[in-house]
């Protein structure tokens, strides 16, 4: 595995972190759904999107909050469920001339148990065939990585509940796909989730092997801990801890009960993500 060499980035100008949509919101002006859609603004002025959530409504926001995704440089896709891919068909039927980044999984045949009686495909629904694939790592502009092949470490958390390459629910979809970016910023790296289905340590740990970052200055984006219990909750503070964090935004799949238990755990700030949210780093 290649190396990802992080040190002497010098990032002096701050970096920007808008949420397109999300289960909550922020405002009564923009829209709320399940899904996931954020506008990364980078140090050098350069615009990247991270997802377009279920519909065409992180567009609809993201004129509400004065953000121009035409003018984005290209779009990552954190994996290939429909609720971080299924705004796809709307992006392309704007003027958006960037490309699109995701691993060779993304556009694999998947499924969901809603529950016991019920598998709803999970696919990505969408036309748009142009695709840059990314099998490991790779830098999309000046401090911005996009990071995928998580190894997921036997006997650590990975939110793979309830997922199925099949419809008949025999073969367990472990999300090969799972990405996220690094971001690093004036204030210090920052980790930028889709779901984080390889489960927080995985991810965080993969970091660590990579570029032998110890610390990070924020995390932000979905933990999937909804479907999780006190256990999980408890060990993924104690890996959020391990890491440092000053920050830590918890959106989408994280859960109501997640997002408490870790606001009170952690000594760190938690707050709480939705459509209109915006960091600055």
């Amino acid at each position: 595995m290649a190396q990802l060499n992080v040190e002497g980035l010098s990032i002096d100008k701050p970096s920007m972190i808008s949420i397109l949509c999300d289960n909550q919101t922020v405002s009564d002006s923009l829209g709320k759904e399940w899904g996931l859609s954020m506008a990364l603004n980078l140090a050098q002025g350069d615009l990247w999107l991270w997802d377009c959530g279920a519909s065409d409504l992180f567009l609809k926001n993201a004129k509400e909050m004065d953000i121009d995704t035409n003018k984005a440089k290209g779009i990552a896709l954190s994996h290939g469920h429909w609720d971080h891919t299924s705004g796809m068909d709307a992006l392309m039927d704007t003027d958006f001339l960037g490309p699109v980044y995701a691993h060779p999984n993304f556009a694999a045949k998947r499924y969901s148990a809603c529950n016991e009686a019920k598998i709803k495909d999970a696919s990505f629904p969408c036309e748009y065939p142009g695709t840059i694939i990314v099998r490991d790592h790779v830098e999309l502009d000046d401090g911005l990585f996009m990071i995928t092949e998580i190894p997921r470490i036997p006997g650590l958390f990975e939110a793979t509940a309830g997922l199925f390459m099949d419809a008949e629910s025999t073969i367990i979809d472990h999300v090969p796909d799972d990405a996220f970016l690094l971001m690093m910023t004036s204030s210090g790296p920052v980790v930028v989730l889709g779901c984080c289905h390889s489960g927080l340590a995985n991810t965080l740990y993969h970091l660590r092997d990579l570029t032998g970052l110890n610390s990070v200055h924020a995390i932000v984006g979905g933990l999937h801990l909804f479907k999780s219990g006190t256990d999980e909750f408890e060990k993924t503070a104690q890996v959020i801890e391990e890491f440092s964090p000053k920050l830590v935004a918890p959106g989408h799949c994280t859960g109501d009960k997640g997002y408490e238990f870790l606001k009170d755990r952690l000594s760190c700030e938690v707050i709480s993500m939705g459509s209109g949210s915006v960091y600055e780093f």
